[in-house]
This record gives C-alpha cells, structure tokens and sequence, in this order.
C-alpha cells in the first residue's frame, strides 16, 4: 500500500511539473513553440518518459494545461462579480469583462490558445477544449442573466419570429450550458458576449494598433451600450482607478 501511495504522489508530482512547464513554455515563447522534447527538456526526462504519464501526448498536455489556465481565469472571473452585490446586474457584468479584458491583454498566448487560431499542439483536441471553456464562462455570466430575466425583464426577440435554426441553436446552447433562459433572452445574452469579445481580441491582436494607443473608452463605451439596451444604464459605473 505504501508503495503504492508513493507511486500515485510521483504521478501526480510528474502530471503537475509537465503541466507546469508546458504552461511556462505557452506563455513565454508561444503555443507554436510547444514540442514533447522542448517540456521533457525542461521537466529533465525524456520525450518518451512523459507518454506514462500522458498517453494522449501533446495534445494531451495542452488540453490539461487550458484546464488549469481556465480554472485560474474562471476564479478571477467569479471573484470579480461576486465583489458586487447581487441586484447591482450590470457592474456583476462589466467587472468580469474587465477582469477578461485585463487577462487576454497581460496574457495574449494563453488567450491565443483558448480563443484564437487553432494550435496544431492541440490536435483534434481543440474542439474538445473550445467546448470546455465555453461552459465555464457561461457558468461566470448566464447566473447573473438568468437572476436578471426573474427580476427585471429586458427586451429580447419574440420566440414565434425567430429563425428556427436560431431557436434550435439557443436550446441546445441551454441543454449544453444549463443556462435557464428563454431562447430570446439568450440571444441577447450571447450577443453581448460576442460583441465585447470582438472588441477584446481587435485589441489583444493589434487590430487597431497604432492608431488607437488607448482602447479602454472605447470598450467601456460599448459595455454602457450594452447594459442600457437592457435598461441598467443607471446601474453602470465607470472603472475605479487607483491612486498615483
């Protein structure tokens, strides 16, 4: 049993240090730059040895390190919007898109990797991974979606209107997600998200660069369109500078 136990600590110490290095390599060269020999280099095994532990391999190891870069952002994600009370809709929003914008800007490879172009590391586990983040994120915003729909009703797309290939796919994202709202609500909820995640990635790509040095009032002004189309103007609040 002893022997047993220490065996299992080794794996998990192994998992965590392969992870860990992958991780360092993503963010410090780019996901492009990820190789078995260049992890097993920095982990001091050999290419061969990390298939004991990963038998999938490479794209193995970039879908366990999205996960533990996707746990780290959902916990600063959730902590930014439960740092404001529960009726306050639109700043338990904007916080987290903030915090989002803040990330994807101070972490473009690890953003790359989770939103951007396929990387060939990951294989055909890509669709997997893409899959996994979407229901986490949806797990940081549709509770505040869903909380607002039962308090204060905002305007959506009548459902008897709407493409039925919409319809279909807005029931199917709440049947995967486990979002509770009606399919109009959810458009409106996804239409938000697609439109401040175009602005996120326009910046972290350098879209716009160089001739808007500074993106944030731009941002913020499409987060005050946004959460007054569905009547929390009032609720908005500009972000809080710290002192210089």
């Amino acid at each position: 049993m002893a022997v047993a136990g220490r065996r299992e600590r080794m794996r998990v110490q192994m998992s965590a240090e392969v992870r860990a290095a992958a991780r360092h390599i993503i963010s410090s060269k780019g996901t492009e730059n990820l190789t078995l020999a260049a992890i097993a280099r920095r982990v001091g095994v050999t290419s061969a040895a990390l298939y004991h532990h990963f038998e999938g391999g490479l794209p193995e190891i970039v879908y366990q390190v999205a996960e533990d870069i996707v746990d780290d952002l959902v916990q600063d994600l959730q902590f930014a919007a439960d740092s404001y009370p529960e009726d306050n809709f639109a700043i338990r929003m904007i916080e987290p898109v903030r915090a989002l914008r803040t990330w994807a800007i101070t972490h473009q490879p690890e953003f790359n990797l989770l939103f951007g172009t396929p990387s060939a590391a990951a294989g055909g586990a890509h669709g997997e991974l893409t899959s996994a983040w979407v229901r986490r994120l949806a797990a940081v915003w549709g509770p505040i979606f869903v909380q607002l729909w039962t308090e204060r009703r905002f305007p959506v797309l009548v459902e008897d209107e709407m493409d039925p290939r919409l319809r279909q796919q807005m029931l199917d994202y709440r049947a995967d997600t486990g979002v509770d709202l009606p399919p109009g609500a959810m458009v409106v909820m996804l239409s938000c998200w697609r439109s401040l995640y175009g602005q996120i990635a326009l910046e972290v790509f350098g879209h716009f660069a160089p001739l808007f040095s500074d993106q944030e009032p731009m941002f913020e002004l499409l987060m005050q369109e946004l959460v007054r189309g569905m009547g929390l103007g009032d609720q908005y609040q500009p972000p809080t500078r710290e002192p210089c």
